[in-house]
């Protein structure tokens, strides 16, 4: 990434900001990288993304981010309950999946963001059904 970066010699004083959308799925090496680019070119990158998977767990990419990040604004996602949403679910029609592969291309229609109790609630469940309902 830096060094496609690098090579825009004669474009670079044209670009005045990187913005980066998915970002959670960047790798380590990619996030510091960026780092460069904001450091030595005076850019600002901006980055969007989770900060952790269907299971509770950190993305790579979001680890870095969190770890040399100057500054990081939250936006906000609210659950069903009405409180901030800080977990994601993945469904598979009414069933929670619990386990899996991290990365599902395409599957932007199986995610729920829940509040942290919700996705307690869903991924300890037993019968592993998500219900739609306030409480």
């Amino acid at each position: 990434m830096f060094d496609v970066f690098r090579s825009c010699k004669n474009r670079r004083k044209l670009i005045r900001c990187v913005i980066v959308d998915e970002a959670q799925f960047l790798t380590k090496q990619q996030v510091w990288q960026l780092t460069w680019i904001a450091d030595l070119y005076d850019i600002p990158v901006i980055c969007y993304g989770l900060r952790t998977n269907f299971m509770g767990k950190l993305f790579e990419g979001s680890e870095a981010l969190l770890t040399y990040a100057d500054t990081i604004e939250e936006i906000k996602t609210i659950c069903r309950c009405g409180k901030k949403a800080t977990m994601v679910l993945r469904m598979s029609g009414k069933k929670v999946v619990k386990d899996g592969a991290e990365v599902m291309i395409g599957g932007n229609e199986s995610y729920v963001s829940v509040c942290r109790k919700h996705w307690k609630e869903a991924m300890d469940s037993t019968i592993g059904e998500y219900h739609d309902t306030k409480r």
